[in-house]
């Protein structure tokens, strides 16, 4: 029998013993006193032996170690090893916090009640109460393959990436509580049992690089919170270091396709593996590997303009975090300086700025919710999410005061500027006039990518937008919902409903008036590209097009007129061979206020009805305009669960070779009464590259125009 087997056989015996040691009850009691005799450990014949291969015994600090075992003393060189580890004080990981959340303790505590894991907020029988899951099977085991009734994918993969046990952990450092440390030794050897790793290349759930990647940071930090524990025995220590180095040799050995967020997460923690275990013999190796992908994928990874390429303002987030953690990795363990590349700190700073610059100005007061746009696959942070982060930000450049002025509520530093910020690579534009909350803000998503399939982080929802006016988003993007699960037909249609184009607030080409299936109307490229940008004291302009369609493309440009009222103007204009339907989508407010949007059919437009400030939304096309209704939906989470919004098109009938165009007033109002709003293209329309519109509010006359160059 080999070792493998042997092993195997091993952790189920050590499984049964703990499970016939620790019933339910034993687990929920303080078994603080209980000896270290008690408590059954794995048999360790090969796996002692396997343990000093996996060593590096020259390593400094080792030697009496190497010593005890050259001498065939194993037991003893096993408990001066843990000893060791006890009392190590050089190696410090950054992530290591005293903090523990009621929430959290509550999924420390819900793990041990029933096998309730963790997985993340989307998943739980009982959000109100934040419940987790039960794992328990009908034989009381654990069964590891569980998903919730019509979960997508993201639920087993997340599972296996054992999100509980680093607060277990704390919740040990917290209480000195042994029911966690039995907890995780019951758990871990339950898994390594029933889901031994593959013998080639990484699966899709518990063994793929992102759960792999996941799983080895969280082990860095409970390994610290447990070490203490009496249960924390020399058998013990070797079953970890053991598979450890399990995952992180095998994680080394397959690099994830593509630039993205779960490459780097492989990347961040084998730097992680190699630098807090470099008694290992690998870790030089592990380290090296990770540093390598960090270094080629730097400018990969980050667009020019600082945007990562999900073009998900969520993943974008992650991957910075990760990077901070690691700079402080190795500012904490005096790592050469080398190890990174020196572009690595400017790319940084760049991705910094992109937060920033798409906070909302809600961020500046207290108790808000909604801080950020949810463009892609994003989720919408609050402001306390986003401060954690500006405070990361502020740590890395201290001598960036825009970055102290985030970090501080505006207390220190200095104010970032109102200008046009333009992410032409990306394919973002933010126009702005403040950062206090009464200010008003607009950004743009004209995308730039060839990641369109259902798995992609992008949506088609090139030319869309999302409006924040004085502490209310009037054009919310409409989220998420679920994630992938191929062979669920009714998850992937609820996928594709929120990221189809007609999901968005931005023009599509149809084939009839009428609202057409998923998808139907999607556009086939996301080629965004800026052809303008200007902006006075009065007034910022920007004007993108994108050729979504091989025959008809949309170019939409946004007037924001600040003086001497203010209110922004989209003209959208569809050119090309196409014949069909050109159909402007709007999608308003979110599920809280669907009383107070008020569909406006014979002005094609709408307008709200808040006590205090309203919008008033008006069209007016080269030709005649349907309104049409439409069932728009918001959803912020990935557990397939959405609310229903006011939303509507409008339809222009496309003839081939002549443009359809459109001017669209939204104007931010406290009360909405007897504004009288009308607008009119006044240029040559064969001319394409000038546009020249009339806007008229209220009796006072705006001409707004620009020229492209050819």
């Amino acid at each position: 029998m080999n070792f493998g087997n042997k092993l195997g056989i091993h952790i189920l015996l050590f499984l049964i013993a703990t499970f016939i040691a620790c019933t339910d009850n034993d687990i929920q009691e303080n078994n603080n006193n209980l000896p270290p005799k008690d408590e059954p450990t794995p048999p360790q014949e090969e796996a002692e032996e396997h343990l000093f291969d996996i060593l590096n015994l020259d390593y400094p600090g080792l030697e009496e170690i190497k010593s005890l075992y050259k001498s065939g003393e194993n037991d003893a060189a096993m408990q001066k090893l843990l000893t060791y580890y006890r009392s190590r004080t050089a190696i410090e990981n950054p992530n290591l916090t005293a903090t523990l959340n009621d929430t959290e303790q509550g999924y420390a505590d819900y793990a041990i009640d029933e096998y309730r894991f963790y997985v993340n907020d989307n998943y739980l029988e009982d959000k109100d109460r934040k419940i987790p899951y039960s794992l328990k099977s009908n034989d009381q085991m654990i069964n590891w393959q569980f998903a919730p009734e019509g979960a997508d994918n993201e639920y087993q993969k997340q599972l296996h990436r054992h999100n509980w046990i680093p607060m277990q952990g704390k919740a040990y450092q917290k209480s000195k509580n042994e029911k966690y440390m039995l907890s995780w030794k019951e758990v871990y050897t339950d898994w390594i049992l029933k889901n031994p790793k593959p013998n080639g290349k990484p699966d899709k759930f518990q063994w793929h690089q992102l759960q792999m990647s996941t799983r080895i940071m969280g082990q860095t930090e409970s390994f610290e919170y447990f070490k203490s524990s009496p249960h924390f025995t020399p058998e013990w220590l070797s079953f970890f270091l053991i598979h450890f180095a399990e995952h992180a040799d095998y994680l080394s050995m397959y690099k994830y396709s593509g630039e993205n967020n779960i490459l780097l997460s492989q990347a961040v923690a084998l730097v992680f593996a190699g630098t807090l275990f470099p008694e290992l013999k690998n870790a030089p190796q592990w380290q090296k590997t990770g540093c390598e992908i960090i270094n080629d994928q730097t400018t990969k990874l980050f667009l020019e303009d600082g945007m990562t390429n999900d073009l998900s303002l969520h993943y974008h987030i992650g991957i910075v975090d990760g990077l901070y953690d690691l700079k402080r990795l190795i500012q904490l363990n005096k790592l050469p300086d080398n190890l990174l590349s020196p572009q690595l700190d400017e790319t940084l700073l760049k991705a910094t700025k992109v937060v920033m610059h798409f906070t909302y100005p809600s961020y500046f007061e207290k108790g808000s919710k909604q801080c950020s746009p949810a463009f892609n696959d994003s989720w919408i942070k609050t402001r306390s999410v986003l401060n954690k982060n500006f405070a990361k930000y502020a740590a890395m450049f201290p001598e960036d005061s825009e970055l102290k002025y985030m970090q501080t509520y505006g207390n220190e530093g200095t104010l970032p500027d109102s200008r046009i910020k333009t992410f032409e690579d990306s394919g973002f534009y933010v126009l702005r006039n403040g950062w206090t909350p009464e200010s008003t803000m607009l950004i743009l998503s004209n995308n730039i990518s060839s990641k369109l399939q259902d798995s992609s982080h992008n949506q088609l929802d090139n030319g869309t937008f999302e409006l924040y006016h004085n502490g209310r988003n009037f054009f919310p993007d409409s989220g998420v919902c679920s994630y992938m699960k191929e062979d669920d037909a009714e998850v992937m249609k609820l996928r594709r409903w929120f990221r189809q184009t007609k999901a968005h607030n931005t023009m599509v080409l149809g084939k009839s008036e009428d609202h057409e299936d998923i998808g139907a109307e999607n556009i086939s490229k996301a080629e965004g590209k800026l052809l303008l940008k200007e902006e006075n004291a009065d007034q910022q302009l920007i004007v993108t097009e994108n050729q979504g369609y091989n025959d008809f493309k949309h170019r939409r440009a946004v007037f924001y007129v600040k003086q001497p009222t203010e209110f922004f103007v989209l003209v959208d204009e569809g050119f090309g061979t196409a014949t069909g339907y050109a159909k402007l989508y709007f999608h308003l407010c979110d599920e809280t206020s669907v009383n107070n949007v008020i569909l406006d059919s014979q002005e094609a437009g709408a307008h709200t009805t808040f006590e205090n400030n309203n919008l008033l939304i008006r069209s007016f096309g080269n030709q005649a305009i349907t309104l049409k209704p439409f069932d728009g939906r918001i959803s912020y989470q990935t557990d397939r669960k959405y609310s229903t919004r006011k939303a509507y098109s409008l339809v222009m009938k496309k003839q081939r070779s002549i443009p359809v165009r459109c001017i669209t007033i939204l104007y931010p109002v406290s009360k909405v009464s007897n504004q009288k709003i009308s607008a009119k293209f006044t240029d040559d329309s064969s001319n394409s590259n000038h546009v020249s519109i009339e806007v008229t509010i209220s009796n006072q006359v705006y001409p707004l125009s620009f020229q492209l160059k050819h």
